[in-house]
């Protein structure tokens, strides 16, 4: 299958629309999945790979790991398979272009959008290592800008593949971009995070001052350069760089990889230290959207090539020297005829090392201490063992084994997937019994809502029929019930008014009760149940008292009563009293002898009224 034979549907379901790229291990065209019915990246690769038994385990194996990364950052893989002997992968597509055209459009960037990129694209490096998976080949190309600003890295699990493949990679020879392979790629040892980060630095130097630090005649060269050579300062190109970026770029390059940044995190954390107090630049998203809808494709700058390792000039002087011992070398062959006889003829045993819960490549290492090969491929769901770890061998620890034999790594998926139970509408106890019995975490937050009542859950997130590993958290929002709102005081306002105002503030008022008063007129309001100020639920009921004026009564009899009775009870009624003395004239002393107004007369409460009293 060839770009001019490409069937118009692959695989019965991907229909080709169009196509976007052409690379060093295929073409990416532009399909729709009918049975999804959404838009995909189609990359197909090269015939030649079809007949590589390496290539395709190991093409299978590594789309596996890479359909498994779920971040916002990477590329996602959704689907992979063969047809008519080529093989081909589905993967999400990303309406935007790539860093290499915005590099071709603007030369260089702003520091401030050097650290939006590398931000994001590290991002989705710690989610892919904490997985086991390095990328191998990260460059602009790799590197896609969304129209909405968003960063993803496309082609996790390819590059692998593709420099195992025998029709890309001889004996002596390395597969990759070399304007930013790291050191020990070139020199054939085995890649971890830290390689990517090497990448990531280079790619931060050619951001900021528009070309890699590296440059030679040949490829040979630049990879001799990356061996021998340190990277310099992006300052020196472009002395705006402020001095923290220039740290973290020469941090990222080191050559010996544990001079670098343990993690991308740390990486990470470093860049956004340094781009504190940056001068503001556009948004990357306003940069992708400037550029034009239809511009083709950029040519590939940093293209996937195969090269011999250099060999420095030690090894140089080596060989020659070598060369003088050839006799030597032919007696030393006949001793190595004898024990590779006695290696291989006769058989050797070793016994499987434990090797559960380390890293994979920790596992292989540790079972080539012990004189065994061991391979990968096998995959199973653990609640116990982090993903990217190995949960047994095949055979199993503790076995006696020929060291001829391969020692199968099963490694972990991490936790089952499992489907996240919809629990809005339920109290909180519900709610927490069904997503346990999901075998999820629960965190609770609470928040006041006018719609949901007081216990009930609100609000959940992820949400419903989302999938997610078991073990994870799902945070569930509880109603506090209606937010709590202070009463206004409307005292001494008509109830009309009143009630209007406590309706405003979003109160109910209810039935008004009446009560005498002498201090607020009829009609107008004495206060609130509960009291102005108290906080309470919105839409919740406030009773309101309404002044009846003062009590009106007939003006009781204090004739004949001493001085302190007839206070008393003038008191009781809620009377004011002035107090007459008269000589006795014959009644008995300290005795009401009059009053005004006269007894059954109407007073109302708070009036003033006098009595008559004896001295």
């Amino acid at each position: 299958m060839s770009s001019s034979t490409i069937e118009p549907t692959v695989a019965g379901r991907y229909q080709i629309m169009s196509r976007v790229a052409t690379g060093g291990m295929g073409e990416v065209y532009r399909a729709h999945d009918a049975v999804l019915g959404r838009e995909v990246a189609l990359k197909v690769l090269h015939p030649q790979f079809a007949g590589d038994r390496g290539f395709v385990e190991r093409f299978r194996r590594e789309a596996r790991a890479a359909a498994i990364l779920n971040h916002p950052n990477i590329v996602g893989v959704y689907d992979w398979g063969e047809t008519n002997g080529t093989y081909f992968m589905v993967m999400e597509f990303v309406h935007g272009h790539n860093l290499r055209s915005l590099l071709v459009e603007h030369r260089r960037l702003a520091p401030a959008q050097v650290v939006e990129i590398s931000m994001q694209v590290l991002s989705a490096l710690g989610q892919a290592h904490a997985h086991g998976i390095v990328h191998r080949d990260i460059k602009p190309e790799n590197i896609l800008i969304a129209q909405d600003g968003t960063v993803k890295v496309a082609d996790f699990g390819l590059a692998r593949a593709f420099a195992d493949a025998s029709v890309s990679q001889t004996e002596g020879t390395v597969t990759g971009t070399v304007q930013y392979l790291a050191p020990e790629q070139i020199q054939g040892q085995p890649a971890d995070p830290r390689t990517d980060l090497y990448a990531v630095g280079i790619v931060l130097f050619e951001c900021l001052t528009g070309r890699t630090p590296f440059s030679g005649e040949t490829s040979l060269a630049i990879a001799y350069k990356h061996v021998s050579e340190r990277v310099p300062a992006p300052s020196t190109l472009v002395p705006s760089v402020p001095p923290a970026l220039d740290a973290a770029v020469l941090h990222a390059t080191a050559r010996e990889r544990d001079r670098r940044p343990g993690s991308a995190r740390e990486l990470r954390d470093e860049i956004v230290r340094a781009g504190v107090g940056l001068p503001p630049a556009p948004r990357v998203a306003d940069l992708a959207a400037a550029l034009p809808v239809a511009d083709p494709t950029p040519p590939e700058r940093a293209p996937t090539v195969t090269i011999r390792r250099p060999e420095p000039p030690a090894a140089r002087r080596r060989r020659r020297a070598l060369r003088g011992l050839a006799a030597l070398v032919a007696v030393l062959l006949l001793a190595a005829a004898g024990w590779a006889g006695w290696r291989y003829v006769i058989p050797h045993y070793a016994v499987v090392p434990s090797v559960a819960g380390l890293p994979f490549g920790q596992a292989q290492a540790r079972l080539a201490e012990a004189g065994l090969s061991s391979r990968g491929g096998r995959f199973v769901y653990s609640t116990t063992v982090a993903a990217g770890q190995v949960v047994r061998t095949i055979p199993a620890a503790g076995r006696r084994i020929r060291t001829t034999t391969d020692v199968v790594l099963v490694q972990s998926k991490g936790p089952p997937l499992t489907t996240v139970p919809y629990v809005v509408g339920d109290t909180q106890a519900e709610a927490i019994a069904a997503i346990g019995r999901a075998h999820l975490r629960v965190a609770v937050a609470h928040q006041y809502d006018e719609n949901v009542t007081k216990g009930m859950v609100a609000g959940q997130n992820p949400g419903r029929d989302n999938r997610i590993q078991q073990g994870q958290t799902v945070t569930i929002t509880v109603s506090l019930g209606p937010p709590l709102l202070p009463i206004p005081s409307v005292a001494g306002e008509p109830f009309k008014a009143a009630a209007e105002t406590l309706r405003a503030d979003g109160f109910v008022v209810g039935q008004p009760s009446y009560q005498y008063s002498v201090t607020v007129k009829a009609g107008d309001v004495i206060g609130t149940q509960p009291p102005a100020g108290k906080q309470w639920p919105k839409g919740a009921t406030v009773l309101v008292i309404v002044s009846k004026g003062p009590r009106t009564f007939p003006m009781p009899n204090l004739l004949g009563m001493t001085q302190a009775q007839a206070v008393a009870i003038l008191n009781q009624d809620g009377l004011h009293y002035t107090i007459t003395l008269v000589p006795p004239g014959g009644a008995p002393s300290n005795t009401v002898v009059g009053q005004f107004p006269l007894a059954g007369q109407t007073v109302q409460q708070g009036q003033t009224v006098q009595i008559i009293v004896t001295q």
